[in-house]
């Protein structure tokens, strides 16, 4: 018994000592970096993921998921994502072209045939890349009331455009109503459905979950805001909005940024690309370099290729953000208003990057 706990002992010295050091330096550091943004931010809970070339180096959580039964947040804290949601929306568009049901090109008026004729320039690849024309928000859209996305929809068919369809950039959460309406269509069944039968399941991602506010979710995160200095529960959503549908973990989107960074499942390698090519400018600007594509912006940080999107539900904020040419992803979510993660990231990038570590 002795020998056998030794040679376990021996092994496991030499299993730490093949390990590269700087994986702990790294790790130390981002901690650093994350409790101090998290205090001047005044962040309540915040779960990390970040990957470098394939491999994940930190998967934790920091702070509380709930502060009143003191739940600490960890790699499978369950938290709103925001509008990181729209890339499942815009990848589900994707599939269903692939099985033939729809193509980007289609006009609105194919799905929505009582709409009004000035929508009828409008196709979803229009939807997808925010460049519709129409207004950012229905009309009818209530925080504290559940019902059908068609109906919302609806609301918005007596607004003028905002401008002419294809013109410009206008970030637009009614569109994503309407792409999740079209996936119910043509799936044939409701799209939360159809997106974790068709993209959650072959991704692994078991711990994604739609924000209905009333099922008991394992693990999920409150959300918390600040009246002046004082620490109150956010305001609940009652109502889902497609345009930030989904729930998720830390651990779930490591899964997923493995099946964007491998293009081998779901979507053609072609149409996984798709996603992530330039479809109009979200700045009118003449030197700016920031533009729109399918559910994602692309940008350039400090001369590097970024592909990002952010997320934002009352008392919660994320980011993704992909360097896609230097194996760097870094997904940040929070269960506080007042976050700005988009710091952090930018933050624990420049410090990645300084260190020059490869794995």
């Amino acid at each position: 018994m002795i020998q056998t706990n030794k040679s376990r002992l021996n092994k496991l010295l030499v299993l730490l000592l093949l390990l590269p050091s700087f994986v702990f330096a790294q790790v130390d550091s981002t901690d650093i970096i994350v409790k101090q943004m998290m205090e001047k931010q005044k962040i309540v809970g915040l779960s990390l993921a970040v990957i470098k070339n394939g491999q994940p180096v930190v998967n934790k959580g920091y702070g509380l998921a709930n502060v009143e039964l003191n739940v600490p947040v960890n790699a499978e804290t369950v938290i709103r994502l925001g509008s990181v949601s729209k890339q499942f929306f815009t990848t589900a568009i994707m599939k269903l072209m692939e099985e033939g049901k729809l193509g980007i090109s289609d006009s609105v008026h194919k799905f929505f045939p009582d709409a009004p004729e000035t929508w009828r320039p409008i196709t979803i690849k229009h939807l997808m890349s925010h460049s519709s024309g129409l207004q950012r928000e229905a009309p009818g859209y209530d925080n504290f009331k559940i019902q059908p996305d068609i109906d919302v929809i609806r609301s918005a068919y007596n607004l003028p455009l905002a401008y002419k369809t294809g013109e410009k950039y206008l970030y637009c959460n009614l569109a994503y109503f309407m792409l999740a309406e079209i996936i119910t269509q043509v799936s044939g069944m409701p799209w939360q459905d159809y997106i974790h039968e068709k993209l959650f399941i072959p991704a692994g991602m078991h711990n994604s979950y739609l924000t209905e506010f009333y099922r008991i979710i394992p693990n999920r995160a409150n959300g918390y805001m600040h009246k002046k200095d004082t620490l109150i529960n956010a305001t609940a959503m009652f109502a889902v909005r497609p345009s930030g549908g989904f729930l998720s973990t830390a651990s779930d989107m490591i899964k997923w940024d493995k099946v964007l960074r491998e293009k081998k499942i779901i979507l053609q390698k072609n149409n996984w690309e798709q996603l992530w090519q330039p479809v109009i400018k979200t700045s009118d600007k003449a030197d700016a370099k920031d533009y729109y594509g399918f559910g994602w912006t692309i940008e350039e940080y400090k001369g590097r290729k970024l592909i990002i999107h952010g997320g934002a539900n009352i008392g919660f904020r994320s980011v993704y953000a992909r360097f896609v040419n230097d194996g760097l992803s870094i997904i940040i979510l929070t269960n506080t208003d007042e976050a700005n993660p988009r710091l952090i990231a930018n933050a624990l990038a420049d410090y990645y990057f300084r260190s020059g570590r490869k794995n």
